[in-house]
């Protein structure tokens, strides 16, 4: 079997990532086998947890609507979540970055799901 060379980057706090080699180096593991049997564990899970992909039929019209009509209904809840992060925002963060990213999000969201409509309607 042949095995596949791929490539994760991975961003963690500083302080946590330190926290993490301390242990390691204390209790005389590898920080790197512990890493990676941890990576392994969570994509073997991952794997098992995905049902089987079917293919997907857009033979005719009628499949591409409705393939359509399933991204937007996907798209539609990715754009929930934001409006819903939206609202749990306090007052006084409503003018941060956070804010605006996510306000422009719902946006521009808002805008790709019109324009998968209109192609489809």
């Amino acid at each position: 079997m042949k095995q596949e060379n791929r490539q994760l980057k991975i961003t963690v706090d500083a302080q946590l990532a330190s926290a993490f080699k301390a242990a390691c180096k204390k209790s005389g593991v590898s920080m790197a086998s512990e890493i990676a049997g941890y990576m392994k564990e969570h994509i073997n899970a991952k794997e098992k947890s995905l049902p089987s992909a079917k293919p997907v039929r857009i033979a005719t019209r009628r499949d591409r609507r409705g393939s359509i009509r399933r991204i937007v209904t996907m798209i539609a809840a990715v754009r929930d979540a934001e409006e819903a992060y939206l609202a749990a925002i306090p007052e006084p963060l409503t003018s941060g970055p956070a804010y605006e990213a996510a306000e422009s999000a719902v946006a521009m969201i808002d805008e790709a799901i019109s324009l998968l409509e209109e192609a489809f309607g």
